[in-house]
């Protein structure tokens, strides 16, 4: 059965694969391709705004992203410069209810491969450096609660009603 035939379902910790070291893709494929549209389809009816492959089963170097409007899907990604240190607090669909106050770039340029093996880099600031580190630290089998204690729920700042875990 191929990807695109399947549904995937969100893998929640503490599902082995979460903590896997992911294999980089190698093949360009359609298969390829139906893999990335079904992990966009499981994000979205998760409600999240990052997804990493391993939270769909799938220990392969991929995930996607969708901010607003504008989405993203990379292959093989390699993180090539930083800026400075922030912190925030984030939360994860494979830990539900799991907030941490993670120290993350506020700038990073990343290096990766598109869906059809070209490559692709990007320069990116505020939340999308956030998520893009987010879901590479998924590749490599580091989840939020690695970075710390949990927040507690009235730490939270409310986020304006939408979910926003990655």
């Amino acid at each position: 059965m191929k990807t695109s035939d399947a549904t995937l379902d969100l893998q929640v910790y503490p599902a082995e694969v979460l903590r896997q070291i992911c294999k980089p893709v190698e093949q360009f494929d359609a298969e390829l391709r139906d893999m990335i549209e079904a992990m966009f389809a499981l994000m979205r009816r998760s409600e999240g705004i990052g997804l990493a492959a391993p939270q769909a089963g799938l220990a392969r170097q991929v995930f996607v992203c969708r901010i607003q409007n504008e989405t993203l899907a990379l292959v093989n990604p390699v993180i090539v410069e930083t800026g400075k240190e922030t912190q925030m607090v984030e939360g994860c669909l494979s830990l539900p209810g799991m907030h941490v106050n993670v120290t993350r770039h506020d700038r990073i340029y990343v290096a990766a491969l598109d869906v059809r093996g070209r490559r692709m880099q990007y320069d990116l600031t505020g939340l999308w450096a956030r998520v893009v580190q987010h879901e590479m630290d998924h590749l490599n089998g580091v989840l939020i609660c690695d970075y710390g204690e949990p927040v507690t729920d009235d730490a939270l700042e409310p986020v304006s009603g939408n979910k926003n875990d990655l």
